[in-house]
């Protein structure tokens, strides 16, 4: 079906295709409501009959509307009409990252970190709001002309709240070379799969290839699994040695070594700007022993056939009868020696105690009190646990254990701190989001006049550099533009144009424009009109014109010849009427009776400006003529 023309909605005309994906395709549409252009992605007609495709792009419209942020494609609009099933969206007027990799080849490592932060603040919104992507990559990133970073199509999107199994083979959903180990297993995935594609975005950006390639999309999935990445130090040495760090931990196979959350990988992210061969990557182990399978054991019984000879039957019964006692007191003496031993030279299994909340020194005398040792295995910051306190530990208490056993603990690091970026000088927007990418909130903004633009930032509540709690409040301070000053305007009629010059720039007004007319009443170079009115208040330097008079219209009386002769008539007498037209008004200023014989009559007009005149002869209209007092001359033209 043809869709070219086709109004959605009443009010969403798609006037260009302009991407398809694997679901859907996107159109560029204008909106007639709002006069706007938009983007409406509509599913594929052949998938409409498809009840779980529909049912995931339903999906998709509830995900992606359910999220609003200055780096996510904003919904507009969900609809269906005729079998077709669409999303209206922001249209954003850029390119891909996929295509603006292509162009630069790869990109700085503090470009590419700039944009990843702006994609990790967009995930950090989603994931709390119970959305994971699960289809990171490149393609579904655009940037704008702006410079602004915007993540798109939540096509696969689920709540992590609802089903998020995914069966292998034809289910798995995502795209291949940037999903992550449990989504190539078609297993649970949650907010650390999009930080593992994020993670292969990031390596793609820095050294403009792809870590894993394959002749199908089997092998590709399979690489993910299995094998390791070629650090992106050893295609881009340029690369910072953080941002190799950030990489390699966020591409992590095991989810819970790599990072937890986006904001904390977007934490890392910043610090990277301003310690780029910093070491402050903090790796994470893993939260769980390896299972040990135990091989079943086989007993082998072993039948032997006794010969039913009579001497060797006694033989055997003599052997049993002897054999018997010893295996009993042999069994009574390995029973009794094992206790001695077990009493005596074996220490007994140790209970691990309960060490969350705990300071860490109490802890670690705790632990020694039990004959037990104490490991640090990672640090992360909290909001709930005070610095140095225990978040977690492994194994978790109530475990028995060997005496002399590690115990491995992740310790708090207390609430995280962000640094307040400086802001002044910037537009409002841009300052809103550099702030929200920190992880700052942000306050009720005042706006003042000022020297700076309108809009500018020009002060924040709290000075640039502090440290702070993320989720702090922070207030701008913007600019409404320079301040305002008013002025009352003079009265400048009756002035000469010279005089009233100096008066307006006394009154710290502006002449614009200077025209003239005649005027009866006033002299001439003197002003008789001002398009500001006496009085009145307006902005300081505000623009004026004057209307300055040329003196009284001068006139110029002018004669009417009437050749009577030419008149085709019998009588000897005929009515002469003369009618005056000027400024919609007529009026009769000649009406009398003349000899034919007369031949020429001559009729003086007098007046001002310019009217136009009819001659009447008997009541017929034999001519009109149009006369310029204001020209010299007797004679009308």
């Amino acid at each position: 079906m043809p869709l070219l023309g086709k109004i959605l909605g009443g009010r969403y005309e798609l006037i260009e295709k302009i991407g398809t994906g694997g679901m859907a395709i996107v159109y560029k549409a204008r909106c007639h409501l709002l006069n706007r252009y938009v983007a409406v992605k509509i599913l594929r007609p052949e998938l409409v009959e498809d009840e779980n495709f529909v049912n995931r792009f339903k999906r998709e419209s509830q995900a992606a509307a359910s999220l609003s942020h200055p780096n996510i494609v904003n919904v507009y609009d969900v609809g269906q009409e005729d079998g077709i099933y669409y999303i209206v969206m922001e249209y954003i007027c850029g390119k891909t990252l996929k295509e603006y990799v292509r162009e630069k080849g790869r990109l700085d490592s503090k470009e590419a970190i700039k944009i990843a932060l702006q994609i990790g603040a967009a995930l950090e919104h989603a994931h709390k709001n119970g959305i994971v992507h699960r289809d990171i990559k490149p393609q579904n990133i655009l940037i704008g002309d702006d410079c602004t970073v915007k993540v798109a199509d939540f096509g696969i999107a689920r709540a992590v709240t609802s089903t998020t199994i995914t069966l292998a083979g034809s289910n798995v959903v995502g795209s291949v070379h940037y999903f992550s180990p449990e989504q190539a297993r078609g297993g649970y995935t949650d907010a650390k799969s999009d930080i593992y594609s994020l993670g292969i975005v990031l390596y793609e950006m820095v050294t403009g290839t792809l870590p894993f390639e394959g002749d199908t999309a089997v092998s590709v999935a399979i690489k993910h699994i299995q094998e390791k990445v070629k650090p992106p130090g050893e295609i881009n040495p340029g690369i910072y040695k953080s941002l190799q760090d950030i990489i390699q931990k966020a591409i992590e196979k095991q989810p819970e070594r790599r990072y937890q959350s986006a904001a904390e990988m977007n934490k890392d992210l910043k610090r990277a700007l301003e310690e780029p061969n910093g070491d402050f990557v903090v790796p994470n182990y893993d939260s769980d022993a390896p299972t040990q399978v135990l091989k079943p054991i086989n007993e082998e019984i072993v039948e032997t056939n006794s010969n039913p000879e009579k001497t060797e039957k006694r033989s055997w019964v003599k052997v049993v009868l002897i054999t018997i006692p010893f295996i009993l007191v042999m069994i009574l003496a390995f029973f009794i020696g094992a206790r001695i031993y077990e009493n005596n030279f074996v220490s007994q299994d140790v209970e691990i105690p309960d060490l969350e909340n705990m300071l860490f020194e109490d802890a670690k005398e705790l632990l020694e009190e039990n004959n037990l040792y104490i490991a640090v295995e990672g640090k992360t910051h909290s909001d709930e646990i005070e610095e140095d306190r225990i978040i977690s530990q492994h194994p978790e208490k109530g475990t028995m254990v060997n005496p002399e056993y590690t115990v491995r603990v992740v310790l708090s690091l207390g609430p995280e701190t962000v640094l307040v970026p400086d802001v002044e000088k910037n537009t409002k927007r841009e300052a809103e989001i550099d702030l929200e990418n920190q992880g700052l909130t942000l306050g009720e903004h005042e706006y003042r006049n000022s020297e700076y633009p309108s809009d500018t930032v020009i002060g924040q509540s709290i000075p640039p550099n502090t440290e702070v709690p993320k989720g702090t409040e922070i207030s701008l301070i913007i600019s409404l533009g320079p301040e305002e000053k008013l002025v009352t305007v003079g009265n400048y009629i009756g002035q000469k144009l010279d005089v009233a010059k100096q008066m307006i720039n006394g009154d710290k007004l502006k002449l614009n424009k200077v025209s003239e007319r005649y005027s009866d009443t006033a002299s001439k170079g003197t002003v008789i009109e001002q398009s500001l009115a006496p009085g009145e208040t307006v902005s300081e330097f505000r623009s004026i014109d004057l209307v300055v008079s040329l003196g009284p219209e001068p006139a110029y009386p002018k004669d009417i010849n009437i050749d009577l002769s030419s008149i085709n008539t019998d009588k000897e007498t005929v009515n002469i009427v003369v009618k005056k037209t000027q400024n919609g008004q007529t009026t009769e200023v000649y009406n009398r009776f003349h000899m034919v014989n007369d031949e020429v009559l001559t009729i003086r007009l007098e007046g001002r400006g310019v009217a136009e005149y009819e001659i009447y002869i008997d009541d017929e209209l034999t001519y009109r003529t149009t006369i310029d007092f204001t020209k010299k001359g007797d004679e009308a033209d």
